[in-house]
């Protein structure tokens, strides 16, 4: 008996194993080289599982009653941790408890995963006030540069003009999403824009208290909605 623990406790190791490097080598962000080296690693392991499925089903031969023998079909088909099945056969019996039940297992991860949506939206608050302070001061800059061009260098204030008027139709289809992402009822974000922390001298004329929307954007974001696609090219 002592010999068929050992190697059903060798067995189940060496399955988890391969589960868990299953699992990574299909994570993304997992490197080519990473995915080599995880690859090779599960040829070694699969030739080690097959003798040790070997020695597991002659102790289990053995035993009175029977335990049914376990073949490398039945290993290889496990795809997830979830699915791994041969602790029931271990010495003690785990199928009553909660975490080997299909339902509680599903309600975990269900559970995580809406852990995650929430941290996801704090993220988007932050980020949409970010984008919509990056784009109010990019547009406040150009327009002060463009009007100190106007009186020392005509052609250099409209190639600057017509050089950002494609950026200006981006920043405008930016804003119109920023507009519809804070109407959205399920954003409890602050909208509007915030002060950059590494430029907090901001000029009287173009700076906003945080939290507030300038009226410019809001008529910006309004004519987006009303206006065609491909005439956003031509707004200035």
């Amino acid at each position: 008996m002592v010999k068929y623990w050992a190697a059903l406790d060798e067995l189940e190791w060496l399955v988890v194993m391969r589960l868990f490097e299953l699992s990574k080598i299909a994570m993304s962000g997992t490197g080519y080289k990473l995915r080599q080296q995880i690859s090779k690693a599960l040829q070694r392991r699969s030739e080690t599982i097959c003798n040790t499925i070997s020695r597991y089903n002659t102790q289990a031969a053995a035993l009175n009653p029977l335990h049914p023998p376990i073949s490398w079909k039945d290993i290889a088909e496990y795809s997830f941790l979830g699915e791994f099945d041969l602790l029931r056969h271990s010495r003690a019996d785990v199928r009553d408890n909660d975490w080997a039940k299909p339902a509680f297992r599903q309600a975990t991860v269900k559970f995580f995963k809406l852990q995650c949506a929430h941290e996801e939206l704090k993220r988007v608050s932050v980020e949409a006030c970010h984008l919509q302070t990056f784009i109010h001061d990019e547009e406040a800059h150009v327009a002060k540069i463009t009007d100190e061009l106007l009186t020392s260098d005509h052609l250099l204030a409209a190639e600057l003009k017509r050089q950002h008027r494609s950026r200006h139709a981006i920043n405008e289809l930016h804003l119109h999403c920023l507009d519809q992402i804070a109407r959205h009822p399920q954003y409890v974000g602050s909208c509007g824009v915030g002060i950059r922390l590494k430029n907090t001298s901001i000029p009287d004329e173009v700076s906003i208290e945080e939290g507030q929307i300038s009226e410019a954007d809001m008529n910006r974001a309004e004519q987006v909605k009303l206006q065609p696609a491909g005439n956003l090219s031509s707004h200035s």
